[in-house]
């Protein structure tokens, strides 16, 4: 977590879009799904499309503002949304799809843009995990969302923005008035959260979280969203954020070069040989690298082996979204067969910039014995 800075840098959304800065990412998801509801104003029940894999907090944000969210399945091997079944799941009381990035991995956003233009709703990027948005480059979302909590690419300990594009009308803007504009102080209150924040964040410290039964670390749960609130956000640690994002080291390259004797296994690399086309870009650092076993079981094998040696492998949400804990509202579109099978076969990998070409030289030969190579 880096400390603020006085220099000034232009943003990466500046050419396209307008920044309203709020309290979390899911706040920011739900303040899009209000413009996208206020946009279809004759829409009694407004249905918001998601994938079937991902985090719970975007059922959160669309049950906030009384909309249903329908979950649509994956197309096979890939984090992207079948869009045949896109298409099918559109209504009329559709107000929006919801394009969410992976790992790093940009959803199939020219694709959803022609079917959303087609159908005349909303096309959101939830870009938590990617950054820089792959909007910025390209506009093709009306509403672009990023978080700024722990594990995103962007960690300022909370807050999050919602982009909308300069031509959103001024009604539709309006629209996020309605929601209270919190102020952020960095105080001498600050500076010791931040100073705990980072101790917890070393591999020690994380270690010690995790063996603590209360703190629940780890698991992944819904959590209703009970408020919505702006953030005045200080854009001189926002700067200060991304100027440490670019200054990560690109680890991931050794994965991609080193791990590619598992796809002899049958396996898969979530790498840019694959998704370069779809906006995945080898210059932007990343936080975890993902990898899809062949099954189950071995991927739970590995995945213990690998935490065995010390290396914080995880398997992300675990599960399709229907079967998150606490996740018991109403959803539309609970058979999800290949997000199924692709929430079992996932597994991160670290290459946030703690982790040392040593961690990686062991993350190698773990995966080569237990593969048997």
């Amino acid at each position: 977590m880096p400390l603020p800075t006085s220099s000034v840098m232009s943003l990466p959304w500046e050419r396209f879009y307008v920044a309203e800065y709020t309290a979390s990412g899911t706040e920011a998801l739900a303040m899009a799904v209000s413009i996208a509801v206020a946009g279809n104003s004759k829409v009694e029940q407004p249905e918001v499309i998601i994938p079937g894999y991902g985090c719970p907090d975007l059922i959160a944000a669309i049950l906030a503002l009384d909309a249903t969210p329908v979950l649509v399945d994956l197309l096979p091997d890939t984090p992207f949304m079948d869009d045949t079944l896109v298409r099918k799941s559109i209504t009329d009381s559709t107000v929006a799809v919801v394009g969410v990035g992976l790992l790093g991995i940009p959803e199939r956003l020219s694709l959803l843009a022609e079917i959303c233009r087609e159908k005349s709703i909303f096309l959101i990027e939830d870009s938590a995990q990617c950054f820089p948005p792959f909007s910025t480059e390209k506009p093709l979302a009306d509403l672009v969302v990023l978080s700024f909590g722990r594990g995103k690419p962007i960690n300022l300990m909370g807050g999050g923005a919602l982009l909308y594009r300069k031509n959103l009308s001024a009604e539709l803007r309006d629209v996020l008035l309605q929601f209270p504009k919190l102020p952020q102080t960095i105080g001498w209150g600050w500076y010791l959260k931040r100073f705990i924040f980072n101790l917890l964040l070393t591999r020690y410290g994380f270690w010690i979280l995790e063996k603590l039964p209360f703190m629940d670390v780890g698991r992944t749960r819904f959590n209703e969203l009970k408020s919505i609130s702006r953030l005045d956000l200080s854009l001189s640690l926002l700067n200060a954020g991304i100027r440490d994002y670019w200054s990560r080291p690109l680890l991931y390259h050794r994965y991609t070069r080193e791990l590619q004797f598992l796809e002899q296994q049958g396996w898969r690399l979530l790498d840019t040989r694959t998704y370069g086309e779809f906006g995945l870009a080898d210059s932007n650092p990343r936080i975890r690298f993902g990898v899809l076993a062949p099954d189950m079981v071995t991927r739970n094998k590995v995945w213990k082996a690998l935490n065995a040696s010390g290396i914080g492998a995880n398997a992300l949400y675990e599960v399709a979204l229907p079967y998150i804990g606490g996740v018991d509202q109403a959803l539309i579109g609970t058979d999800l067969p290949v997000a199924h099978d692709f929430a079992s076969r996932l597994l991160t990998l670290p290459c946030h910039c703690d982790v040392s070409d040593s961690d990686i030289t062991r993350v190698v030969n773990v995966l080569k014995d237990e593969c048997a190579v």
